[in-house]
């Protein structure tokens, strides 16, 4: 009998993952759509999302970064070092979503659950 060893190597870095997120807390899997359209329902959680790296650069004083979907669905990212190398690029990142009607959605990068999320296949 063949038993597959992939579930015991993928456990220390999910473990790490969760250490990362707050010691088990679960982490909401969503698309920028969903943060985009029930905001409120996401606020102060973790969340996971995917999309494009961009930035706002008409003044380099006010630089911000976000992330986009290919309907524009757009939630700012930071900090800022955390996605700055990787301008154009498609990623997935792990962190607390917030929302703000004035200031608008945010999500505060957990770095080492995100590099805990770029590690698995």
């Amino acid at each position: 009998m063949r038993h597959s060893l992939r579930p015991l190597l993928l456990t220390p870095i999910l473990v790490v993952g969760l250490a990362a997120c707050g010691g088990g807390e679960r982490v909401s899997e969503v698309t920028l759509a969903q943060l985009a359209g029930a905001a409120g329902e996401f606020n102060g959680e973790l969340v996971q999302t995917e999309g494009v790296v961009k930035r706002f650069d008409e003044d380099p004083e006010r630089y911000h970064y976000w992330l986009e979907d290919e309907d524009v669905n757009r939630v700012a990212v930071e900090p800022h070092d955390e996605v700055s190398d990787r301008l154009g690029e498609h990623i997935r990142v792990v962190g607390r979503f917030s929302y703000h009607p004035e200031e608008g959605r945010l999500i505060e990068i957990d770095p080492a659950a995100t590099a805990a999320l770029d590690a698995t296949p």
